[in-house]
């Protein structure tokens, strides 16, 4: 048996499409490292399945169902008890492999000394200083990120990509919009207390779930809380007891690795050019976070990067202003 499972969730209701592109980019990058690929089907319809396995037909894997939907971290926690492996690679349903010997870099820096967690992108973003920014008191945030008008235009725009609205030739769907997004936003006032005392403020170091390799061993001694709802998902993904917190409690490195196989300490993750950083030009795994940035134009760009770095952003130009853009989940 392979040491190594990489685990690739499908989550039912996005169809067959992210998962037409993750086994694509699979088959075309060698993973460089001896794993096993487990499917994990989550929410998947039963009349959904001889879609989805057409998508991984010639390719070897093992699939995993889950009887009740659950978050991805729930998901991917159960994984872990169901397998025998020793290392674990997990990847969301957005994951798109970029590289060659992509598996081999992350488990080549999960071997490195005092290293407890390994992924393919970090951020320093805090939910904590967002919403005291948004409230106009003073953060960490203050003259890194555009005026709040061009924020909340372009977080609004991330929102109807991700409902598959196409707003490039209608920036005045925003605008009409921006009311709703009010509206939206008081309706948020009682998860004000939880986004405080819950998160962190700026820098709240995490690695991003999206992708990341971990060890069974290390990751037995991480408490995952019951995750019900999606702001118990953030919570254990960046919140003030994440994963990354749990791990670096623990005296170990979290590292972020780029496409040349060069690993980062996560006081140094900007340099790493991953993600929301330049033209991401040394990641290692895309997913539909990473592709927003990619197809934005530049004020997207200096708002995510400005909320994932701070004084240490430095989005680039895009080559070409984009025309459209795929739609895009942030789930």
């Amino acid at each position: 048996m392979a040491e190594i499972a990489v685990v690739h969730l499908v989550w039912g209701p996005f169809g067959s499409l992210p998962l037409r592109r993750f086994v694509q980019s699979y088959r075309e990058h060698s993973a460089g490292a001896e794993h096993e690929l487990v499917i994990l089907l989550n929410n998947v319809a039963e009349q959904q399945r001889p879609e989805l396995l057409a998508e991984l037909e010639g390719v070897p894997h093992r699939v995993l169902d889950f009887a009740e939907p659950v978050q991805d971290l729930a998901a991917y926690a159960q994984a872990a008890r169901r397998l025998e492996h020793e290392r674990f690679c997990f990847l969301n349903s957005h994951s798109e492999i970029l590289v060659p010997d992509w598996l081999a870099k992350l488990d080549r820096a999960l071997d490195q000394p005092r290293v407890g967690l390994v992924g393919a992108t970090g951020s320093w973003a805090s939910t904590r200083s967002w919403v005291l920014h948004s409230f106009f008191l003073p953060t960490p945030y203050r003259g890194h990120i555009p005026e709040r008008r061009i924020a909340r235009e372009q977080f609004l725009a991330i929102e109807l990509e991700r409902d598959g609205i196409p707003i490039s030739d209608s920036p005045e769907l925003v605008r009409r919009s921006l009311g709703n997004s009010l509206r939206a936003k008081l309706r948020t006032l009682p998860d004000m207390p939880i986004q405080i005392l819950g998160f962190e403020g700026f820098p709240a170091y995490h690695l991003r779930t999206n992708a990341f390799t971990v060890t069974r061993a290390t990751l037995g001694r991480v408490r995952v809380r019951r995750i019900e709802t999606k702001m118990d998902a953030y919570r254990l993904e960046n919140g003030r007891h994440s994963i990354t917190r749990q791990v670096q409690a623990m005296g170990l490195r979290t590292l972020v690795v780029a496409s040349d196989g060069t690993a980062y300490d996560h006081e140094q993750w900007p340099l790493s050019r991953t993600l929301w950083q330049g033209d991401q030009e040394n990641l290692l795994i895309a997913d539909n976070q990473t592709r927003s940035y990619a197809a934005g134009g530049l004020d997207r760009r200096r708002l995510l990067s400005g909320f994932a770095w701070g004084p240490q952003a430095d989005p680039s130009l895009p080559d070409v202003a984009p025309s459209g853009r795929e739609p895009v989940s942030i789930r």
